[in-house]
């Protein structure tokens, strides 16, 4: 940027104190070496004010945008010369998509929307408490001079180097049997970018989980029936423990952000397609593999939470499942809207669209059960957040798609709704249920992307999500009659849930 910034100041004429601040404002930034173009001294009778704006917003290396009520309502409304601006702004972002050279500035916002749409996922500066003005205008000032408070560390050195896969490449043991060595191998692999060692761990562990998978099913279910719900955990934990090599391996390809190993759908595809599964026998035990692929999605949104990959975990829940169904053939259904994937396994309840909490406590209490879990995360506690705001990013999705469906006025006026994912992620206690929030909060940018695929905006999630939060409350209430939970305490969960968008 030159040495002496040019700032072009777009504000309405709210009122003569107004003017005067936005006058100070410019005044202060010009004494500390910005060129700040305002209205009030630039523009003189008989000058083009349509050029003036024009040519200020266009030559300007940054534009601020002085947010008050009235320059939202205009701007959102195409009125009067906010309005021009607002068409001469949305063309320069046409032009220079992710651009940063539009500032909001807020000065008063009494109502939710605290900047023009247009304007909706720009970081703003917030100007209204009069006594933080000096604090806020140096930030200001630093930003306009490219002079941060904080400096960036300079980059170091990749601690896991990539190494030339024709002379070092990874030695791959010739029998990976337990999840905890196949997570090693593929940790190594991940690493060292050996997208060939890769294939071949995939190659060796595949079929002979499948193998195994369909062999432990006829010598020890075959026949068997299904006598208790702790029974049934026990058989649902023997299929995870077969299949945990090679979902082990998925999973540290999602985790290690790569693009070459982080793209894991096939797996879903892989459970759904067992060579030699016997589709005949007791229903809990032919639905196994749904169980597994409940599991599958859970963890790898799990992993994408915690290492900020939201897209990633969204785009699996998405991917589109065969079902037959009856006089209509074969139809396909996303994942996250499939009865047996978004909570209601039946394998593990015992019953079809049974309580979702069963199959929720089965996966939240998971951590000391499986014994390579501990390998992807630390600890119980972090496990749990990141399945908790894996199910948080699921129900604002769903959100998202009623919206898009044109229904969000059904929210306001109905009593009730049936919630697609089950409520039950926000069954754990306060502080899990917190640090999930946080987690959701820390990419806040890639929300917007997925709710622009779906032509919905942040200001009409955000408009909706009282009414949506209201509907929550009244279904944890429900979920709680004559169940061993405290009503109260639920309460204070969904009270975080609702304030999800605060410092978003």
């Amino acid at each position: 940027m030159a040495k002496n910034p040019k700032v072009f100041i777009s504000y309405s004429h709210d009122s003569p104190e107004h003017k005067q601040w936005v006058a100070e404002l410019a005044a202060k930034l010009r004494h500390s070496g910005i060129d700040a173009m305002l209205d009030q001294w630039d523009l003189g009778l008989g000058d083009d004010v349509t050029r003036f704006m024009e040519r200020g917003i266009v030559s300007a290396d940054r534009v601020l945008v002085i947010c008050t009520d009235k320059y939202v309502g205009k701007a959102n409304a195409n009125e009067g010369g906010v309005g021009y601006e607002r068409m001469i702004v949305n063309a320069e972002l046409v032009q220079n998509l992710g651009t940063d050279k539009f500032i909001p500035i807020i000065r008063q916002a009494s109502g939710k929307a605290k900047t023009p749409t247009f304007l909706g996922t720009r970081v703003y500066a917030d100007f209204r408490d009069d006594n933080q003005f000096d604090v806020e205008c140096e930030k200001l000032i630093r930003e306009l001079h490219e002079i941060p408070i904080v400096q960036k560390p300079p980059l170091g050195k990749n601690p896991f180097p990539s190494v030339e896969l024709d002379t070092q490449l990874v030695d791959i043991p010739k029998h990976v049997e337990s999840a905890s060595e196949a997570y090693t191998v593929a940790s190594k692999l991940a690493r060292s970018g050996d997208v060939l060692g890769w294939r071949e761990l995939v190659k060796d562990i595949r079929p002979k989980v499948f193998n195994n998978l369909v062999q432990w099913r006829e010598n020890e279910l075959s026949g068997q029936k299904p006598e208790s719900k702790e029974q049934l955990v026990q058989v649902v934990d023997k299929a995870v423990e077969i299949i945990s090599p090679l979902m082990t391996v998925a999973i540290v390809g999602v985790q290690s952000s790569r693009e070459e190993f982080r793209n894991q759908k096939s797996l879903i595809d892989d459970l759904q397609n067992i060579v030699g599964w016997n589709p005949a026998g007791y229903e809990v035990w032919i639905q196994l593999p749904n169980a597994l692929g409940y599991v599958y999605h859970s963890l790898h949104g799990c992993v994408c939470m915690s290492t900020s990959q939201i897209d990633l975990a969204l785009g699996l829940a998405q991917i589109k499942i065969s079902v037959a169904v009856q006089t209509l053939g074969t139809k396909f259904f996303p994942l996250w809207e499939m009865s047996e994937f978004r909570g209601y396994a039946l394998s593990i309840s015992g019953s079809r669209g049974g309580n979702s909490l069963e199959s929720w406590n089965y996966l939240a209490n998971a951590y000391n059960r499986w014994n390579w879990l501990p390998s992807i995360f630390e600890t119980e506690s972090e496990y749990q957040t990141s399945l908790v705001a894996y199910y948080m990013a699921l129900n604002i999705h769903e959100l998202a798609k009623v919206i898009n469906a044109g229904r969000a006025d059904t929210l306001k006026t109905s009593s009730e709704y049936w919630f697609i994912i089950p409520l039950t992620f926000l069954f754990q206690d306060y502080d899990i249920t917190k640090r999930a929030t946080s987690l959701l909060r820390r990419n806040p940018e890639v929300f917007m992307e997925l709710w622009t695929c779906l032509d919905v905006t942040r200001e009409q999630i955000e408009n909706s999500w009282d009414d949506w939060t209201n509907l929550v409350e009244k279904e944890l209430s429900k979920l709680v009659f004559n169940k061993p939970y405290n009503p109260e305490a639920l309460l204070n969960l969904s009270d975080i849930y609702r304030h999800l968008f605060e410092g978003m």
